[in-house]
């Protein structure tokens, strides 16, 4: 199947150097054409700044 989406090894930390705190821990997925995907988690899990951070950093 042809590849619509492919993102490697997102991290994202929140802080500064003295209280770093990591909110999302090297994901990585694909998605091919006709594919149909959900992100699940518990509330405060970081399920929006997985998204945001493929939005933002296109």
């Amino acid at each position: 199947m042809k590849k619509i989406l492919e993102v490697q090894n997102i991290e994202k930390y929140y802080g500064n150097k003295s209280n770093l705190t990591k909110a999302i821990d090297n994901i990585s997925f694909k998605v091919d054409k006709g594919e149909f995907v959900g992100i699940m988690g518990a509330s405060g899990s970081r399920k929006n700044n997985l998204v945001k951070l493929y939005i933002y950093n296109r």
